[in-house]
């Protein structure tokens, strides 16, 4: 699942990136076509007006220039050739956008007025040499305008060039976000390739292991077996007395509790991967355990300390659980030192820390890592399948608990157990608080506090 949904965030990732980067060009597209398409479609009006209002002026000035030695009469159509003038003069002010073609125009207003006053005088002479001037002052605004024109039309050009450049760096984005991409996917696949591979060496392994359990139960179980058969030969040839026939009679009633114990192991690890539902006190559970262990914990001293506390399993999977715990630190006892057994609780946050400490016989590092692999045995000369552990392990873990194993040779071991206890039942809000109760009581092996 961390390869699968590692790959599928970097191929997210890069997703994401090359849709920005689509979006980026798209964007930078329509915005400079836009631009460029509002500024040629200025610089076209603009020129066109300023064409039209210049031939208007020209044809105009050329009206209200007199001939040599005429007098400037002020006629009806001189008027409206000044008014034309004027009109012509305010709105060539629109077209007009630098600082020097605002200087022209001012000059070519104030031009069109002393040309009106000449004509309104009758001064033939002064409206002559003022429409003069007035025409050259037209002529340079138009080259003013023309010249703008021209630096608009230069920025176009760089506008469509940047656009261009702008577009070339986009686009070879989005490629090496593809490339990448792909790539990603397939680092991905690769991941995937090796994490299938990795499934079916496991699924091997644990082929392997079936092999081996299949060969190592059909050993154990022909063990015990072989004593049953040849002893109930001997029975069956008669000519012994009833001391013998009792001699061989315990041999095979305790073959046949070794295989009877071996089968109901087997079948508590196999079952210790499916939990049966309910819930269960711990205090009773544990002191029947204790009441079953007692054979073989009479010279023993077991000390007890465990909160009173609801479990969130059923009675038989804790029994399972304390039994495989207290029997194996009762059966690897030192011989050196009497052996003493110390069983807490710790409550935690929905949970029950449980923890078992003997001054057993200890394990080695290497025992450590292999005490909760089946059928392992960290001694041979004591009793036991190697399935004590193994069931728990898988107990716990079925339960969503942890185990953590603590060992030194010669020193002891210590076993922590963390399982989910019961949700408690809220009182009423108008029930009076029960005080918590803290008499000391008495189980099997020792004495027990009871915490609140």
């Amino acid at each position: 699942m961390g390869v699968e949904g590692g790959g599928r965030g970097s191929l997210g990732w890069l997703a994401t990136a090359v849709t920005a980067a689509i979006v980026v060009v798209v964007g930078v597209e329509t915005w400079a076509a836009e631009v460029t398409a509002r500024s040629a479609q200025a610089l076209s009006a603009n020129a066109l007006r300023s064409v039209e209002l210049t031939q208007e002026m020209r044809w105009q000035l050329t009206r209200l220039t007199p001939g040599p030695g005429d007098e400037a009469a002020l006629d009806p159509s001189t008027a409206v050739a000044l008014l034309g003038l004027s009109r012509d003069v305010r709105a060539y002010e629109a077209l007009v956008t630098s600082e020097a073609g605002r200087q022209e125009w001012s000059r070519l207003s104030t031009l069109t007025r002393q040309l009106a006053d000449a004509w309104s005088r009758g001064d033939g002479e002064a409206a002559g040499w003022t429409a003069a001037s007035a025409s050259g002052s037209a002529e340079r605004l138009v080259a003013l305008n023309r010249a703008e024109a021209d630096a608009i039309g230069n920025r176009i050009v760089g506008l469509a060039r940047s656009q261009v450049v702008v577009n070339a760096l986009v686009g070879a984005l989005v490629l090496i976000a593809f490339a990448e991409l792909a790539r990603a996917r397939l680092r991905s696949l690769e991941r995937e390739r090796a994490a299938i591979a990795r499934t079916l060496q496991a699924v091997e392994d644990k082929n392997r292991q079936l092999e081996a359990f299949a060969g190592r139960i059909a050993h154990d179980l022909r063990s015990p077996l072989t004593p049953v058969q040849a002893l109930a030969g001997l029975l069956g040839h008669g000519g012994h007395g009833d001391g013998d026939v009792r001699r061989v009679a315990a041999k095979i009633a305790g073959a046949a509790a070794r295989m009877s114990d071996m089968i109901e192991a087997m079948l508590a690890f196999s079952r210790s991967g499916r939990l049966p539902p309910g819930e269960c006190a711990a205090l009773p559970v544990l002191a029947e355990v204790l009441e079953e262990l007692r054979p073989g914990s009479e010279s023993a001293e077991v000390r007890v300390e465990l909160p009173d506390v609801r479990l969130a399993c059923a009675p038989e999977v804790f029994g399972h659980i304390v039994r495989n715990l207290v029997g194996n630190a009762l059966k690897y006892r030192s011989a050196e030192r009497p052996c003493s057994v110390d069983i807490t609780g710790t409550l935690g946050p929905r949970t029950l820390t449980l923890a078992v400490a003997d001054n057993g016989i200890g394990m080695d590092a290497r025992t450590v890592r292999r005490a909760f692999e089946p059928f392992f045995r960290a001694s041979t000369d004591r009793p036991g399948q190697g399935l004590g552990l193994a069931i728990v392990d898988r107990y716990v873990r079925a339960l969503g608990g942890s185990v953590v194993l603590a060992s030194r040779p010669g020193s002891g071991t210590r076993i922590e157990v963390r399982l989910p206890s019961a949700p408690s039942v809220s009182a009423p809000a108008s029930a009076a608080p029960v005080p918590p109760a803290h008499q000391p009581t008495t189980l099997p092996g020792g004495p027990l506090r009871r915490l609140g």
